[in-house]
Parts: C-alpha cells; sequence; structure tokens
C-alpha cells in the first residue's frame, strides 16, 4: 500500500501563515481581485510544500 506520510511534515502554522496572509492582502488591498488572492495563495501554497 502506499506510504504514510508524517502530520508533522508540514507544520500548520505555516498553512495558517500563508492564509492569514493572504486574507489580510484581500481585506486591505481594495484593488486586488479573488482571481488573483487564489492565484497567490496557490503559489504560496506549493512553494510551502517544496521546502
Amino acid at each position: 500500500m502506499g506510504k504514510v506520510k508524517d502530520k508533522s511534515e508540514y507544520p500548520l502554522s505555516d498553512f495558517s501563515d500563508i492564509v492569514k496572509k493572504a486574507y489580510d492582502r484581500g481585506v486591505s488591498d481594495q484593488g486586488v481581485t479573488v482571481a488573483k488572492l487564489i492565484e497567490d495563495l496557490k503559489i504560496d501554497l506549493l512553494n510551502m510544500k517544496v521546502q
């Protein structure tokens, strides 16, 4: 069967920080679109996975 990944591999605090950053940007930056926020969020999450 498949290899079980350790839950501590990706700390929850990193994920929370990325989501909080996206939320704060969405609230404070009136010129940003939802599509741009989602694009940036995807990039940040992929970068977290790579590290």
